[in-house]
């Protein structure tokens, strides 16, 4: 009995292990940071799916990260978001990750909108 609890228990830690975490943020029609997303301790694998509308000439966007909610760094680097595109951050392990759009420009009333996926 004592080993089927202990079977059950680590199956039930290595399914939280992977779990990912997927959220997605309003869209924005102008420049600015997104909400700060918390996440579960060890996330350290991100992907951000970037959809937008409006034909935008220019459109930046990172993805910025935390360990304390208060103090944010560029984890990405500004990725080009001039048409629907997705890309991926690894190895940084962070408490805290937000959508940073930081150039929308032309294109006839353009709208980004960040969906982030991550996982341990």
């Amino acid at each position: 009995m004592k080993r089927l609890l202990l079977i059950l228990l680590l199956a039930a830690v290595a399914v939280a292990q992977y779990s990912p975490v997927t959220f997605k943020w309003s869209a924005m029609t102008a420049t600015g940071t997104t909400a700060a997303l918390p996440l579960p301790y060890g996330f350290s694998q991100h992907t951000l799916q970037i959809l937008v509308t409006g034909s935008p000439s220019g459109c930046t966007v990172n993805l910025d990260g935390s360990l304390d909610g208060t103090h944010w760094f560029d984890l990405s680097g500004g990725q080009t978001c001039t048409s629907n595109t997705m890309f991926h951050v690894v190895s940084k392990p962070v408490a805290y990750v937000r959508g940073d759009l930081t150039a929308l420009s032309g294109g006839s009333s353009p709208t980004v909108t960040i969906s982030y996926e991550g996982i341990q």
